[in-house]
């Protein structure tokens, strides 16, 4: 494509929504999944996890960049370059990658620049260079770490955007941003599903309470994007009062990760390892239109004070074949507890600490997910 092709087209919304069905949910049970389906009905009977210390395999520490009024999604001028901002998308980052992508790309455009840089190479800048390069922009991707070694790859990513900003501080235009972003993203990820290459596939899903669930507001991006949904439903699995459940993508993004640095890479992208301090260090770069994809980065290097991280500890287990589904929920005994299967093992989490800076795993921390989800296993009976 043509410098006047990138200064001139646009990227497509493609916002076509799934229209969610009704399901009848009752009867939650630990017996044999049967049937040819890769994902079984929302009220089939579920196999227990298999969650034990001598089944981990391994345990991550990954900070979210967690901002209080939610993304930051706009242009500046930072000295002599123009720079669109893109970070700060807490537990939502690889769920809604393909969406701010995009809009951050429209926004770039606007700079008339055919060659861009992007910063940061998590699954935002990873997305944001990609949608660049179609646009027919020439990019390169500067970074301290690269995969496997961004926060991105120690993501639950689980598509559904959460922990995403504070109720009290959070704007309505940044809301209806989040909601367009996730609409564009989740059609963007569904096109990778049951693709090894990409590793996406479809899990079912359930969120777990003890009280009933307010069902006044609907779902980020709106209860279309979340196939099969019901909400607060009486007598849910492992014995909790109530439910929410639906299908979603379940992305592994070490396999993730590693499919979009090679579709950058052969598509002519470069990647270069460097490390900002100040805005001034922008100065460096080359390229006058820059976008801003840094994470947690962007606190120290752009002066963002209202951008924190938000710790969570994954600990996995060696895999099982007969789980296909998710779920999450808090327990007396042990807390917030969430679970999602990949091919490479099932994930165990259940922390979002804000404000803690570390990426040491804690041993207690592991005993309390493993135990937890022990527990829960017991009761799908």
């Amino acid at each position: 494509m043509k410098r006047r092709d990138f200064l001139a087209s646009g990227t497509g919304l493609g916002l076509a929504a799934l229209a969610g069905c009704a399901t009848n949910a009752t009867g939650f049970s630990a017996a044999p999944v049967t049937g040819d389906a890769l994902v079984q009905s929302i009220d089939s009977p579920m196999r227990p996890i298999k969650s034990s210390m001598s089944r981990v395999t391994r345990t991550i520490v990954g900070l979210r960049p967690f901002r209080k009024p939610g993304p930051r999604l706009e242009a500046a001028r930072v000295g002599s370059k123009h720079v669109v901002h893109n970070y700060g998308h807490g537990g939502g980052g690889v769920s809604l990658s393909w969406g701010v992508a995009e809009l951050a790309t429209n926004l770039t455009k606007e700079a008339r620049s055919d060659r861009v840089a992007v910063l940061g190479s998590g699954a935002i800048g990873l997305s944001t260079a990609i949608l660049l390069q179609r646009a027919g922009a020439e990019v390169t991707i500067y970074a301290k770490d690269f995969p496997p070694y961004t926060t991105s790859n120690v993501a639950g990513a689980m598509w559904h955007p959460v922990t995403l900003f504070e109720n009290d501080q959070v704007s309505q235009e940044t809301v209806a941003m989040l909601d367009l972003a996730s609409r564009i993203a989740f059609n963007r990820f569904i096109r990778f599903a049951n693709d090894p290459k990409y590793g996406v596939y479809w899990i079912r899903q359930y969120s777990l309470s003890e009280r009933p669930m307010s069902t006044l507001r609907p779902y980020v991006g709106g209860d279309a994007l979340y196939p099969g949904l019901i909400r607060n439903r009486p007598g849910g699995p492992f014995g909790f009062p109530y439910y929410d459940a639906y299908y979603t993508l379940m992305i592994d993004p070490d396999i993730y990760l590693r499919a979009l640095v090679n579709d950058f890479l052969a598509a002519g992208g470069r990647m270069k390892e460097m490390a900002f301090e100040t805005e001034g260090d922008l100065e460096k770069l080359t390229e006058m239109s820059i976008v801003n994809c840094m994470g947690l980065g962007a606190s120290k290097v752009f002066g963002d004070e209202s951008i924190i991280p938000a710790r969570g500890q994954l600990s996995f287990l060696l895999p099982q074949n007969d789980i296909d589904y998710g779920y999450a929920g808090s327990v007396d005994d042990y807390g917030l507890l969430y679970s999602f299967p990949r091919k490479t093992g099932i994930l165990l989490g259940g922390s979002v600490d804000k404000g803690d800076w570390s990426l040491e795993p804690r041993a207690d921390e592991i005993r309390r997910m493993v135990e937890g989800h022990a527990y829960l296993a017991s009761k799908l009976t």
